[in-house]
């Protein structure tokens, strides 16, 4: 492990080498000669920069975990775990499935009025985590309404992208939704879901559904910003709109990808649940011994440090005898 080439160290070592028999030359002083050779031996050795193999266990993972997050108004609806918007439990959930489930590689598709893929796949859980923290529902001026088969579009591209890069992988989608489809004029507004053209890529996972059948009204929003008591209106009535968690719908989502159906109500247990996929069948043990070198400097360092104190204590004499005589 060398900070800089070989041969600069050669040369390095070789000039101070010409110095030091210069030195010894001169004085014919064997203490002199002894002192500035071992100095030039630290700066060699320094300069070769030795190292020890440190060896570390990390758990790797051949797992990737897909995040389809609904951003739609319906998620600011506050029924999830007594009076909370149901993001609140979205974010909840993830926040403990990533920070359990270190070593894998994390990808975030949201969808609103429109899908995008928000964090493309990365091992990096803190960006992950980040996203969690800044994250907001779509503004309610600009909602076109809401659909459960928005995202299948970006959510296959990605899965299809990673299948065709690592096949060998194991790709774990996890829909965190309402279930709820609406159009601008009619809250009810039912579609067909249209999510088998995913399950050839999808090998786990689970569907998260959140809300009540009872249903809540829903905060507005503006940039990201809420006022507490003002509700997103019901056109046809005038009062605040009641969204309702559409059990069916998430049901039939996880019946065609063939993976789970859980309705979430409170926190807690998110985690385990995603845990408990085995995928590390496929991946193996999920461990890794790694070896890192580990520059170890110090005690040639404080050698180095010693005989320049021993040639200090030398010259000073002589610096001393110089001065006098200029005076």
């Amino acid at each position: 492990m060398n900070a800089w080439p070989a041969w600069v160290t050669i040369l390095l070592v070789l000039a101070l080498g010409v110095l030091c028999f210069d030195a010894w030359r001169k004085t014919r002083k064997t203490s002199t000669w002894l002192r500035r050779g071992l100095m030039v031996a630290c700066v060699g050795i320094i300069g070769l920069t030795p190292a020890a193999t440190i060896i570390t266990e990390e758990r790797i993972s051949n797992a990737e975990y897909y995040f389809v997050v609904d951003l739609t108004g319906s998620m600011g609806a506050e029924d999830w775990n007594g009076e909370e918007q149901r993001l609140e439990g979205v974010k909840a959930d993830m926040r403990e499935i990533i920070e359990q489930n270190p070593g894998a590689q994390y990808s975030i598709i949201a969808f609103s009025s429109t899908a995008t893929q928000q964090l493309p796949l990365t091992t990096d859980e803190r960006a992950a985590l980040s996203w969690l923290d800044t994250t907001r529902r779509e503004s309610t001026m600009y909602s076109q309404g809401s659909s459960i088969n928005r995202p299948v579009e970006e959510v296959e591209k990605a899965l299809a992208r990673s299948f065709e890069n690592d096949p060998q992988n194991v790709r774990v989608m996890l829909l965190f939704t309402d279930g709820e489809s609406t159009n601008n004029r009619d809250s009810s507004a039912d579609e067909p879901v249209e999510y088998e053209s995913l399950a050839e890529y999808v090998d786990d996972g689970y569907v998260f559904g959140y809300g009540t059948t009872e249903g809540a009204p829903m905060l507005r929003t503006f940039a990201g910003e809420e006022e507490p008591g003002n509700y997103i209106t019901d056109q046809s009535t005038g009062e605040p709109g009641i969204s309702k968690l559409n059990e069916e719908a998430l049901q039939e989502v996880a019946s065609q990808l063939d993976i789970e159906y859980v309705h979430r109500t409170t926190p807690g247990g998110a985690g385990e649940l995603v845990d408990d996929i085995p995928f590390e069948m496929i991946a193996g043990d999920g461990r890794e011994e790694r070896g890192a070198l580990n520059p170890v400097l110090w005690p040639v360092g404080l050698v180095l440090i010693a005989l320049v104190g021993w040639e200090l204590w030398y010259l000073t004499p002589k610096a001393v005898s110089l001065l006098r005589g200029t005076r």
